[in-house]
Parts: structure tokens; C-alpha cells; sequence
């Protein structure tokens, strides 16, 4: 048996897959919904990386049948990215998503799946090449690349919506918005050679087996590694302050929203709150006219954060900003931290952590040495 570098290509894509599909099971726990999703997403590719490897490696006349099983999935890609960025910036559940209309092109090629059952191999392989069965992958292949297209532009402006929200910091938008774009960089390379792809075969008819149809499975095998990549190296992208869509009943009104928005963000910004180191949800709910139970839903649901996500990351910023103009020159690390309104460095160090990816030593030597 000889493996091509196709063969080589499928299988690093397996491996990948596999061990990205277990490695997600245990972590990133602060969005459930959304890991699922791209554990779907990579399962996904990965039966397709699988169906495709057993179908140029094994000889054995049924094995077509799951090959052929696997591509009825491609047209799942581009809801299921959709679904995924809802569910990472939103918090949405699945269900409010990813409708029955979202699963007619996937549906009609498992009918037609089901059709290829009644017909032999040979039968199938001597259709194949039969004008009326050349319209037909050439409208299945179209609207395939069509819906990965849709999807994707609207995943694209989930992503805009972040960049233009005021809501974020600079430093913590700059993280999520890298992430986002090097999924969406991922199917856009897919959308490329699969339309490439289309237009060989079907307008120049050249079956180069390399430039066709099997340059998607490559371009897929090259997303896994961007999604694994940055889904192991910036873990803590997965939570994002942008305005919940839900269709439950808000526990304040528009306006009491906007009334208390209005006071925190005064607070925060004219009178640096944060910076209090006995600053307490109770606290802040009274200094907004409001009660704690108030104040928490709207950081949640508003922000998607608790009290101390939302008041940590302007301390962390507070931090920054200090670093920027040279106090950490003329005091220590945790002297400055004290300063920005932490009490302790283990909360610091955490907070740090999670917003930069890095420790506050290590991130000061790199930057600002």
C-alpha cells in the first residue's frame, strides 16, 4: 500500500483531529455551547479527512459507499461556523440558531446518498460520467460553495460587530477579533480552491486529481491546524462582552439598561471606581441605585462577565497604562498592581493571566525593556 502526499496530508488531518476533539473535552469551560460546536465542526472534517483516505487507499467495492456518506456533510461547514461565532460572542443555545432550513442541502444529498444505494458500483461509475449526472454535481458543487460563502460573510460581520462594540478594551478585542480572523482566513482559503476547483472541471475540464476537487480536503486539513493552534494558545477568547441575544425575558427594561450603563460608565471612567480595593458588587450597585442582584444580571448578560471579570480587566488596563509611562522603573510590579486597585497578587497574576495570555513579568521584559 502507497500512501501519496494527499494520503499524508488526510492523515495528519485525522491525527489532528482526534486529538483536538479530546483535547477540547477538557478545557475552555467557560463556553460549553460554543466548544461543542467546534468539536462538531472538527469531528466533521475529520470523517470527511477519513471517507476520503479509505477511498483512495482501499480497494474493496463498498467502501465508496461511506466515502460518498462523508460529502453530505460539507454543506454543514458553513452553518455550523455560523452557529460556533454566535455561540462564542452571544452565548447562544444551538437550538435558537441552526433551523431546519439551515439542513436542506445537507438533507437532499443524503437523499441523494440513499438513491446511489440502489445502484452497483459499476452502475453508479458509468452514470457518473453521463451529461445529466455532470449538471447535477455541478448544482450540488455551486450551492455547496454558495452556502460556504453565505456563512461566511456572515460570520464575518459577527466579527465587525466586535471591532465597532465600545464595549471592549483595546488589548482583549485585539485577541478575540485575531481569532475570529484566522478561522474565517481558513474557509476563505476552502471558498478559493473549491471554486478553483469548480472551475477546472466543469469549464476547462482538466481532472487533475491535485488542482480539482481534492485541494478543499488540503485547505481543510490547514484549517484544523489554525483552529488548534489558537484554540490551545489563546484560551481565554471564548467569553466576550458583547450584548446577549436571548429570547428570555430581561430582568431590566431598555431603559433601566441604559440608565445604569450610563452611571457605570461614568463611574469607571470619570471617577476610576475600580481603583477602590474594597470595591465590592454591593458597592457598586449602591453608588449605581440599584441592587446587587440587578447589577449582576446586566454584567452578565450585557457584558458577559461577572463583577470581578468586569472590574479586574480595568484594573488590568489601569496596570498598563502605568507600565506605558514607566512606573514599573521606579516601583515594583505588585507595587503598581496595588496601585490600579488589586489586593492581592494572586488575583492580579490571574487576571493578568487571563487577559494577556502571558505573566506580567514576562509581558513588561517583552514589551517594554
Amino acid at each position: 500500500m502507497l500512501f501519496s502526499f494527499l494520503d499524508l496530508v488526510l492523515f495528519t488531518g485525522i491525527v489532528q483531529g482526534i486529538f483536538l476533539i479530546f483535547s477540547l473535552q477538557f478545557i475552555f469551560r467557560k463556553n460549553r455551547v460554543a466548544n461543542r460546536i467546534l468539536t462538531v465542526i472538527i469531528g466533521l472534517a475529520t470523517f470527511i479527512f477519513a471517507g476520503k483516505m479509505a477511498l483512495f487507499q482501499i480497494t474493496v467495492e463498498w467502501i465508496w459507499r461511506p466515502a460518498l456518506l462523508s460529502d453530505c456533510s460539507i454543506y454543514l461547514f458553513g452553518p455550523l461556523l455560523y452557529m460556533y461565532f454566535r455561540a462564542l460572542v452571544f452565548k447562544e443555545s444551538p437550538k435558537n440558531i441552526l433551523t431546519f432550513k439551515h439542513c436542506i442541502p445537507s438533507l437532499l444529498l443524503f437523499l441523494f446518498f440513499c438513491w446511489t444505494l440502489t445502484l452497483t458500483m459499476e452502475e453508479y461509475t458509468m452514470m457518473t460520467y453521463s451529461i445529466g449526472m455532470q449538471i447535477t454535481y455541478l448544482i450540488m458543487e455551486l450551492t455547496g460553495l454558495i452556502s460556504l460563502i453565505v456563512y461566511t460573510t456572515l460570520s464575518y460581520k459577527i466579527m465587525q460587530k466586535i471591532k465597532k462594540s465600545e464595549k471592549y478594551f483595546s488589548v482583549y478585542e485585539s485577541k478575540i477579533t485575531r481569532y475570529m480572523q484566522f478561522i474565517l482566513i481558513g474557509f476563505c482559503i476552502i471558498i478559493l480552491f473549491w471554486a478553483f476547483g469548480i472551475f477546472r472541471t466543469y469549464i476547462m475540464h482538466s481532472y487533475d486529481s491535485y488542482i480539482i476537487y481534492k485541494l478543499v480536503w488540503i485547505s481543510m486539513s490547514t484549517f484544523l491546524f489554525i483552529v488548534g493552534y489558537f484554540s490551545f494558545t489563546q484560551p481565554e477568547v471564548i467569553r466576550l462582552p458583547v450584548e446577549k441575544m436571548s429570547s428570555k425575558k430581561d430582568r431590566l427594561n431598555k431603559k433601566e439598561i441604559e440608565e445604569i450603563t450610563n452611571k457605570l460608565q461614568f463611574l469607571i471612567a470619570e471617577k476610576q471606581i475600580y481603583m477602590r480595593s474594597d470595591l465590592s458588587l454591593k458597592i457598586l450597585a449602591k453608588k449605581v441605585d440599584t441592587s446587587a442582584n440587578n447589577l449582576s444580571w446586566l454584567l452578565n448578560s450585557v457584558y458577559g462577565k461577572t463583577f470581578y471579570e468586569f472590574i479586574n480587566e480595568y484594573r488590568v488596563k489601569a496596570f498598563l497604562e502605568k507600565v506605558k509611562e514607566g512606573e514599573h522603573k521606579k516601583q515594583t510590579i505588585l507595587g503598581i498592581a496595588m496601585d490600579a486597585g488589586f489586593n492581592s497578587k494572586s488575583t492580579f497574576n490571574k487576571s493578568f493571566k487571563m487577559m494577556m495570555n502571558d505573566t506580567p513579568s514576562r509581558y513588561i521584559e517583552k514589551n517594554f525593556s
